[in-house]
């Protein structure tokens, strides 16, 4: 690579780009930018390889409502100090993302590496190697079409934090990954290789109680999972996505275990089954907005229905629209279903059918987002709706950033619903409000 090259390189990986990758950046500078770099002078000299910032958040919530089983209604009480920096190499970048935190709900403090990992480009390989791209470490990881609903996004999630109110970057949770990347005329590639098994950090008792089937209702006690039945095997992931006549398409394969503890092991101990999915998105201009369709076929070990300690095999679809309704003012909608496949066999085998869900579960989600005050101010109200469990999610959130250096924030988690077993519906004494105060600081 020359010198040019390299300073892109060097710009890109400061000014955010490295999502584009490496490759497609090298491909773009051998098709006619060299004249611009022979205009930029020494620049290169004048970039630090290295910077760094980070923020401290303070933030509080507390219940709507009291909850029998948590007699604290202390939802969130955080004080964190995040740091992040990144040393850029010639072809390559290190990077680093780390959260110290005392978590006040729970009275324990925690850490968590978020990202530190290596990004480079294999052109040190030949010429074959100039289209590959890798990302090697812990890393946050996410694709798919949905908002909020992940279909074949089978990376792992934090529902506490979601939950919670912690900012929306906090529902991904991090991973030990390795990420191929490979960007060809014909299709791109994502392969994604988790050596050791990685579930969602799901509800589990701790903050926020939870239906347990047993008892015909709330619970606190922790769900935790025994290490014989966390499984130690690898997961993979798979995306090969181009686009085609302005429609942005894409497949996707994984192989791993479900995320959250829905098997049961014969002692009736919560496990992680085996699972793969398949399915595949399709995101296009439709109108004025932006439509979207996506599909998914989640196959379990459970291949006949029969077996109640197992989950049944289901096809989700998702088909989604947004587009800008007035200035600064945009607007979404999603319906999304589940289709669980032997669905009478589940009914007749299930210690608890009054509890399974409908074979046909649907959800429908309404947002609007809006910004003022020069961008300054953002809110954003989500419902999640089901008709089918006559239940739902409302979020409510504001941001508003006068100036670089700080923001505040708040909003509002509200469950609701008629029955004490349905997904949105068991959560009714979870129901919150939260503020927040960040301060920002860095390079």
């Amino acid at each position: 690579m020359n010198r040019q090259a390299t300073v892109a390189l060097a710009l890109c990986l400061m000014s955010g780009l490295t999502t584009t990758g490496y490759a497609r950046q090298f491909v773009e500078e051998q098709n006619g930018q060299d004249d611009l770099w022979e205009d930029m002078g020494d620049w290169d000299e004048t970039v630090s390889p290295f910077n760094w910032s980070g923020f401290l958040d303070v933030a509080g919530g507390t219940r709507l409502q009291s909850d029998p089983y948590h007699p604290d209604n202390t939802t969130l009480a955080d004080v964190r100090m995040q740091l992040q920096g990144a040393y850029t190499f010639s072809e390559s970048k290190i990077s680093f993302r780390g959260d110290a935190l005392y978590n006040g709900a729970e009275d324990i403090w925690q850490s968590q590496i978020r990202e530190l990992y290596w990004q480079g480009n294999l052109g040190f390989l030949g010429e074959a190697g100039k289209s590959v791209d890798v990302k090697a470490g812990q890393q946050i990881l996410t694709w798919g079409t949905g908002d909020y609903l992940f279909l074949n996004d089978l990376f792992p999630k934090d529902y506490q934090s979601f939950f919670s109110g912690r900012d929306d970057d906090y529902l991904k949770y991090p991973s030990l990954s390795m990420k191929v990347s490979g960007y060809f005329n014909i299709l791109n590639v994502d392969v994604v290789i988790t050596p050791e098994f990685k579930p969602d950090n799901g509800i589990n008792g701790d903050i926020f109680s939870y239906f347990n089937p047993q008892t015909g209702g709330n619970t606190s006690d922790r769900l935790s999972v025994s290490n014989e039945n966390t499984p130690d095997k690898p997961e993979y992931a798979l995306r090969l996505y181009r686009t085609l006549a302005g429609t942005e398409l894409a497949v996707y394969g994984y192989k791993g275990f479900s995320k959250l503890p829905q098997a049961a092991d014969v002692n009736g101990m919560p496990r992680y089954s085996e699972l793969s999915v398949t399915g595949f998105s399709a995101v296009r201009a439709v109108g004025p907005g932006l439509g979207k369709l996506e599909y998914a076929f989640h196959d379990g070990e459970d291949t006949s229905g029969n077996d109640p300690r197992l989950p049944n095999d289901q096809s989700r679809f998702l088909v989604g629209y947004e587009q800008e309704l007035i200035a600064n003012l945009t607007g979404g909608i999603q319906w999304y279903t589940e289709l669980t496949h032997d669905h009478e066999a589940l009914m007749t085998n299930s210690l608890w059918p009054q509890y399974e869900p409908s074979q046909r579960r649907h959800v429908f989600t309404t947002q609007l987002r809006y910004q003022a005050w020069r961008q300054t101010l953002s809110l954003q109200a989500f419902n999640f709706y089901s008709p089918t469990d006559g239940d739902g999610y409302l979020r409510l959130k504001a941001t508003w950033s006068p100036v670089d250096t700080w923001q505040l924030g708040g909003g509002l988690n509200l469950f609701y619903g008629d029955e004490p077993h349905t997904f949105y519906s068991q959560f009714r004494d979870a129901s919150n409000v939260y503020v927040s105060f960040r301060y920002y600081f860095g390079e």
